[in-house]
């Protein structure tokens, strides 16, 4: 059995004069576990013109031999060779630890060692060591069985979904090389399906479109930072109707609306490969024309003067009735309210015995009149 391990160029360190390049991990196959006894080749890929390089290996921190672009470990050892591996080329950056499990056993489920996102194919395998012969592999997620088969020891997903997150469970009948002996054997392992990118929002640069004006919609989203060289598409919708097709542009433009653009408009969002695609809420778009608009605008504004003047009339009497000699009279201070409200004048305070004034009663004072109902205490 051979895993092939390998360090690929993914990006560049800006942090470090010359922008020196860093080599990140990668498995291939995409493997993060194996068995003991597992033959395992690393390898160190540095795109570059400069030929030849030297390479040092570290497993744990720690120098080990080997000065080539590829570290073969033969028949792999759990004391020995499990650790984190890392490389570096002479005057480069050092690589991200990818960490070798090997482990004792006689059933593993293998499965890729990095964050899994939907949309990627995954792979599962019930792999079995070197000393046993294996058969009957069945697969389940979440106790359900899922796939079986007498010889095929993988379960593939060439697509995988959020929804498909869960507990994975794999079994085999393990027997040994001379068939004198079977008997079951299984590993678990919770695969977790992260978000690529969010559901996509759309949004509207202004609420008021007028005909002729130019009108701009935008499909919002937000894209994992860990795969941020994903490449997204974006298209518009009218009412169900493609307004504009998929490319690069989140971006939705008529340079002069008409009235026919008024709509429910919604955007979808897909990967290039379109294993993952996403559709956004809707938003009603109407076109105003602009009689229409002139129309409301003057409307709004003989609003605002009528408050104005509505605001000084209010104004101007409550200075008058503060200016008065006008005082209330209290008719029983045992009872009485005080409105204690930011203070106000003396002037302004009233003392009102309203539970035992007769419906109607009216008191007058100075050109002030004032109405008051009785008010009955349903517990009276």
């Amino acid at each position: 059995m051979t895993v092939v391990l390998a360090i690929v160029f993914l990006s560049l360190n800006v942090g470090r004069s010359g922008g020196a390049i860093k080599p990140v991990v990668t498995f291939t196959p995409n493997w993060g576990n194996i068995l003991y006894g597992d033959d395992v080749t690393l390898t160190c890929d540095v795109p570059s013109t400069e030929e030849p390089r030297t390479y040092h290996w570290y497993r744990n921190q720690t120098l080990i031999e080997g000065d080539q672009q590829r570290l073969q470990i033969i028949r792999s050892s759990v004391i020995r060779d499990r650790g984190d591996y890392k490389c570096q080329t002479i005057g480069g950056d050092i690589s991200d630890p990818v960490f070798l499990n090997v482990t004792y056993g006689r059933v593993i489920l293998q499965r890729p060692p990095s964050a899994i996102y939907e949309g990627d194919p995954l792979t599962l395998r019930c792999h079995h060591g070197i000393f046993s012969n294996g058969t009957n592999t069945t697969f389940y997620k979440d106790d359900q069985e899922i796939n079986s088969s007498e010889s095929d020891s993988t379960f593939h997903i060439p697509n995988i979904r959020r929804s498909q997150s869960g507990l994975y469970k794999c079994t085999k009948k393990i027997c040994n090389n001379d068939w004198s002996s079977v008997f079951d054997q299984s590993d678990v392992s919770f695969i977790s399906v992260k978000e690529l990118f969010s559901p996509p929002e759309i949004n509207i640069t202004a609420y008021w479109v007028i005909e002729g004006d130019e009108m701009t919609v935008r499909c919002d989203t937000r894209l994992d930072p860990l795969r941020g060289g994903t490449e997204l598409h974006f298209a518009f919708y009218r009412d169900g109707w493609n307004v504009r097709g998929y490319n690069v542009s989140d971006t939705y433009r008529e340079r002069s609306a008409r009235l026919e653009d008024s709509g429910n408009y919604t955007c979808e969002v897909r990967t290039v490969s379109d294993t993952v695609r996403k559709m956004s809420d809707g938003i009603y778009i109407h076109i105003y024309s602009r009689e229409v608009y002139v129309t409301v605008i003057a409307v709004g504004s003989a609003g605002v003067l009528l408050i104005m003047v509505l605001s000084a009339a209010l104004i101007w009497r409550c200075k008058h009735r503060k200016g008065s000699s006008a005082s209330c009279q209290v008719t029983s201070q045992e009872t009485a309210t005080m409105v204690t409200d930011a203070n106000p004048d003396p002037q302004d305070v009233c003392y009102l015995e309203l539970s035992h004034m007769p419906k109607g009663n009216k008191i007058r004072n100075d050109g002030m009149t004032v109405t008051y109902a009785t008010v009955k205490d349903p517990d009276i």
